[in-house]
């Protein structure tokens, strides 16, 4: 699938260009994001942030990963697995696998880690999930059985938070057992509380030696120079897709004929500078124009900048929105929430600045679960959406001409505001200031920038608005504990392609489906019982009273598709009628990293054949997916000058 070099829109490999031996050609220089004298490793440790550890992704397979042609869950680490009516789950795994330490990969190393998920209530860390499940125990070198806690859980679901999402394996037997018999042996909660307080001061370092941190995946962290990572192929891997119906023949490692570098800059100055001095193959672009220009000059271009039409159109990741303050009498009022969504069109937020305007996709349609999950359950496949079911939901702001200042007016009337010198009163009289609290410059400028344009169009439509730049520290405690705002600027999270992990982000719950309250979200979040109205599809039916946690805990369940495709349609439209997040855009697969591509040659998803994209293995808008493509093979991805042929 290629075409000419560098261009990101070949349809056919192009396997014909000489082959060089220059180790400049030979090492990928990507960008790192901590100090490598500084890494170590522990997943559950409390000073580190998840972004701190994207250092180690490359050196980790998944269990699975989740084939986005077929939307289907594909074994990475995982060979097969089972589930039985009485919630009894049995997995495989493969017997390829080795640890950079030589040693096999077994169903212990994942019963290990399993059960470190239950001795911490968390699995996997990062995008990770409250384990579901009880009774770990290995019944076979390669094979484990455990049991659901509700034994109707979907299968889907369990396999999404359990074994897809973020799921790498590293916990090593001989490294993490302990952990492990600690939880077994625990009869108190004092025990356990000992235990989850050894392990979160655990501290793995130096990274790059095996025996104390072995990965297991095509990429071996070998030495630290300087700001510097080192990566070298680990030649004993591999490849789970070497009998795939795209692979010709075993992929391994010692096929692959480049290493990774991974160097630490700590502001774009020198990361630009890096850039020029072609010392950085893979960065975050300059944020000039004028120094994107010299950039392109040399041979920069957003890593993966392919025509839209090349997009798989479920590679989206829920990027800027805003939080509601659900308790206040001002936006806990659906009326008021809708009129802000009918007044400020989300298109010119998501597009302010033309060098993010590729990058971002506006949230077009309020359903909660983002343009991809909408092709899902609304239509099919990217031409046949929007179908009829969601072109029947309430329209809000798309455009600048979308723009409904009379609709808005009536649902504001008809919560009792009135207009008084172009400005809005409450029922009581009051005039109405709204309080947006965003984030500074200096933490995310794409965040301050589209505030400042909400802002101006409520004003316009005289709904005045103060805007507040805050640090996060301060933002996300003492003025989200106070309640005094009625908009906050966040990340709501992640369009995860099952429509119950994404409600279960954008609707921002009181309380978790145990009944606990949610810590972060204290009492602003919205109750468990919301006026909408029926039928679905009409925005003045009659109002009736529904239980979103009753629909969501349904959402759970074993389902057909015929009652599942129903259900979610419903949670959809009632998303679109309580508005309990104001979606601004989804970050696309383009233009999120540069890549110099007078060096390195990379290939679009083509119609679904580029396994690398297929397979939901990478992090897109946020890593190029250079560093991945030799656990596919390499014809999809290498330098210029060799035939990027290194293994498949």
């Amino acid at each position: 699938m290629g075409g000419e070099e560098g261009d990101g829109t070949s349809s056919e490999p192009d396997t014909t260009a000489e082959t060089t031996d220059t180790s400049d050609d030979s090492t990928l220089d990507i960008i790192t994001q901590v100090v490598p004298q500084d890494a170590q490793f522990n997943w559950y440790a409390p000073s580190h942030h998840f972004d701190d550890l994207r250092w180690g992704f490359p050196m980790w397979d998944m269990l699975a990963v989740h084939d986005q042609v077929a939307n289907k869950t594909k074994g990475m680490i995982l060979k097969e697995w089972s589930f039985n009516d009485d919630g009894t789950v049995t997995w495989v795994l493969r017997d390829t696998y080795t640890w950079h330490d030589g040693s096999d990969l077994v169903a212990e190393d994942l019963v290990t880690q399993l059960k470190i998920g239950q001795l911490m209530g968390l699995v996997h860390k990062g995008w990770g999930t409250r384990p579901a499940y009880e009774n770990v125990e290995a019944t076979g070198k390669y094979e484990l059985q455990f049991e659901l806690l509700t034994p109707d859980m979907s299968p889907e679901l369990f396999m999404w938070g359990h074994a897809k999402r973020e799921s790498w394996l590293w916990a090593h037997r001989d490294n993490w057992g302990k952990y492990a018999d600690l939880y077994d042996d625990a009869t108190t909660d004092d025990a356990l509380a000992d235990a989850q307080t050894q392990l979160t001061n655990e501290v793995k370092a130096p990274i790059t030696d095996s025996s104390v941190l072995p990965g297991n995946s095509v990429w071996n962290p070998t030495a630290v120079e300087g700001q510097t990572l080192r990566f070298e192929p680990y030649d004993d891997y591999y490849s789970p897709y070497s009998e795939a119906e795209w692979a010709e023949g075993e992929i391994t490692g010692d096929q692959v004929d480049y290493t990774l570098e991974s160097t630490y800059f700590p502001n774009q100055q020198q990361r630009t500078q890096a850039m020029s001095e072609e010392l950085l193959d893979i960065s975050y672009p300059p944020l000039s124009d004028s120094a994107r220009q010299d950039m392109r000059d040399i041979g920069f271009e957003p890593a993966e900048s392919f025509p839209v039409e090349q997009i798989n159109p479920r590679m989206r990741d829920l990027s800027i929105g805003y939080r509601f303050n659900m308790q206040d009498p001002i936006t806990g009022d659906r009326r008021v929430r809708k009129a802000i969504a009918h007044v400020v069109p989300r298109k010119p937020l998501a597009s302010w600045n033309p060098s993010y305007e590729e990058y971002w996709m506006e949230d077009r349609y309020y359903t909660g679960l983002g343009q991809d999950m909408e092709v899902l359950h609304f239509g099919g496949d990217a031409e046949g959406w929007p179908n009829d079911t969601l072109e029947s939901f309430e329209q809000y702001a798309h455009t600048q001409e979308d723009v409904d200042t009379e609709r808005a007016t009536q649902l504001l009337e008809d919560a009792g505001w009135t207009k008084q010198d172009g400005r809005w009163h409450d029922a009581d009289g009051e005039p109405v200031t709204l309080q947006l609290y965003t984030m500074p410059t200096n933490e995310d400028n794409n965040h301050f920038k589209v505030s400042q344009r909400i802002k101006a169009f409520l004003n316009e439509f005289g709904l005045r608005t103060q805007m507040t730049a805050e640090e996060a520290s301060i933002r996300n405690s003492e003025t989200l504990e106070s309640g005094d705002w009625h908009m906050m600027a966040s990340y709501p999270g992640s369009i995860i392609k099952l429509a119950l992990k994404d409600f279960e982000l954008d609707f921002p719950f009181r309380k978790n489906w145990s009944g606990d309250s949610i810590d972060v979200r204290r009492e602003w979040g919205m109750d468990e019982t919301v006026e909408v109205p029926y039928p679905v599809g009409d925005p003045d039916g009659d109002l009736e009273q529904v239980n979103v946690y009753e629909k969501m805990r349904r959402l759970q369940t074993k389902l057909s598709e015929e009652e599942r495709g129903r259900l979610v349609e419903e949670v959809a439209w009632i998303y679109n009628q309580s508005i309990p997040l104001f979606a601004v855009s989804e970050e696309g697969g383009i233009g999120g990293y540069w890549m110099n591509k007078s060096r390195w040659r990379t290939y679009g998803p083509q119609d679904g054949e580029n396994p690398v994209f297929r397979y939901l293995v990478i992090e897109v808008g946020e890593y190029s997916y250079a560093q991945y493509a030799a656990k596919f093979g390499t014809d999809w991805f290498g330098p210029t000058g060799t035939d990027g042929s290194g293994g498949g």
